[in-house]
């Protein structure tokens, strides 16, 4: 009885999608009031690759590169397998100083040096005893020593890239085809960060606001997404933490201890590391250069796709396709909604009973997110900046932030302070207090003042319960006074 052992399954490798769609997902607690982190989006993405792959008859291993570098390997999943997906792995090994280091461990490399006073290079053969932390320890036909230490500037010239190590971050699935045949495959998965959020911006024309919003899309990743189909969510979805994957080596360190001793109490000296590692694999290239830390896409575009319901939450289309980049961010349109009806409101919110001298007010605009008002549409959470036309040119009056706001409701937006409308609350005897609005303007205004805190219990005459607290709504005309007193 003759035992064989069974084929090893073939490699098929697939280098980069044909086609890609990129859904982004905010971070779930970062305040709208805070921009994206570009350094370390908390957010996270939904992406969708398709690719054209040809595969042999029986088992086989597909590799997918180019996925991003913070996929989530468990949400992967592989639709248009004739033989379906039997096994799915995530190469955490990607090519690195230090991968190359700790792939090479005991065996030979080529070790360049050039004396720093006469330029002669030379090379000799070492063997990598230890590293790529704490040092790296070579053997030369000199003895043992650490990399970077001799006073020369010293490189590792490697023969091949090892076989595990990857340029790319890749996503391998084993598949059993029952026919050889070529196959359109569409990957899907979740990865982590990514960010986005909106910035609005707002421009007075006389009694009406014309409203504009970008989306800074922010990507992490050490990988780009070129011509995608970019989509946005607005809402907070249910999501548990989950723990990023680890690289399979840190970064390489060289460290040189006093030469001759291994006392502990000497002082460390520290010498220069090495200035290059050289690899002459097929594999190894040259790196794009980073892409500029925001691209503005000027003139502003015509108004995007409406928003679309996804359950609960609200789905923005970006118009056409724009590029995710890598370790960047970039500004596209959201939204655009011309002629849009406000009321100007003076506002401030005050403490119960805390003494106010004279205090200035807030000027808010209030916009009712109707049709009938020119606006009717879900609003997600961003900054506010209004603009207010002067002449020939455009002057910024105030800036604020907005939680989304769903059609029906309310939204206010910052456009500066006023010295013009003054605030004073004096408190009285028996849990009371009053409170005085002074109108110096020319024209009436409307005043709302917020009293104390949501659920409170604040009692006068005329107040109403807004957003759960007592208000004070008045208009006080030009050169006169209100006074309100109530009780707490």
């Amino acid at each position: 009885m003759t035992i064989t052992d069974a084929p090893s399954p073939t490699t098929i490798t697939s280098p980069a999608p044909a086609s890609i769609a990129v859904t982004l997902y905010r971070a779930p607690y970062r305040p709208a009031r805070q921009p994206v982190d570009v350094r370390n989006p908390q957010g996270y993405a939904l992406v969708t690759e398709t690719r054209r792959i040809t595969l042999p008859r029986g088992r086989a291993v597909l590799r997918f590169e180019g996925v991003a570098g913070g996929i989530i390997p468990v949400s992967a999943v592989v639709d248009g397998l004739p033989g379906g997906t039997v096994e799915k792995n995530r190469d955490a090994r990607l090519l690195s100083p230090a991968a190359l280091v700790d792939g090479t461990l005991g065996n030979r490399v080529t070790l360049r040096r050039t004396d720093r006073a006469s330029g002669v290079m030379r090379d000799e053969e070492a063997t990598i005893l230890s590293g790529p932390t704490g040092g790296v320890v070579v053997r030369t036909p000199n003895g043992v020593e650490a990399l970077g230490c001799a006073g020369l500037a010293d490189s590792l010239k490697y023969a091949r890239v090892p076989a595990d190590l990857a340029a790319k971050p890749v996503l391998s699935v084993t598949t059993d085809s029952p026919s050889r045949r070529t196959v359109t495959v569409r990957l899907s998965y979740l990865a982590t960060g990514f960010d986005w959020s909106a910035s609005y911006v707002g421009t007075l024309r006389g009694d009406r606001l014309d409203l504009f919003a970008w989306t800074t899309l922010a990507n992490g990743n050490a990988e780009g997404f070129a011509d995608a189909e970019v989509q946005v969510v607005a809402g907070r979805l249910n999501r548990q933490w989950v723990a990023p994957l680890e690289a399979a080596a840190t970064r390489l360190q060289l460290r040189c201890y006093p030469l001759g001793t291994t006392t502990s109490d000497l002082q460390m000296r520290t010498f220069e590391a090495a200035e290059e590692i050289i690899v002459t694999g097929a594999r190894m290239g040259i790196p794009p250069p980073p892409p500029p830390p925001m691209v503005v896409e000027t003139p502003a575009p015509p108004a995007p796709p409406a928003p679309e319901n996804l359950g609960d939450v609200k789905l923005y289309r970006v118009p056409g396709r724009a590029t995710v980049a890598t370790k960047g961010q970039k500004q596209v349109a959201l939204l655009r909604q011309d002629g849009v009806a406000y009321t100007r409101v003076y506002r401030r919110r005050v403490a119960v009973a805390q003494p106010i001298e004279a205090g200035a007010v807030d000027i808010v605009l209030r916009v009712r997110n109707e049709k009938a008002d020119g606006l009717g549409i879900p609003l997600p959470a961003g900054t506010t900046a209004l603009y207010a036309a002067h002449g020939d040119t455009s002057l910024l009056v105030g800036t604020g932030t907005m939680t989304d706001r769903a059609e029906g409701e309310t939204l206010l937006i910052g456009a500066g302070t006023s010295r013009q409308v003054l605030v004073t609350q004096t408190p009285l005897p028996n849990q009371s207090a009053r409170l005085t609005v002074t109108n110096t303007r020319a024209v009436p205004v409307d005043v709302e003042l917020p009293i104390g805190y949501p659920g409170g219990k604040v009692e006068a005459a005329g107040l109403e319960r807004i957003d759960g607290i007592m208000t004070w709504r008045v208009t006080v005309a030009p050169g006169d006074t209100a006074t309100l007193d109530y009780r707490y």
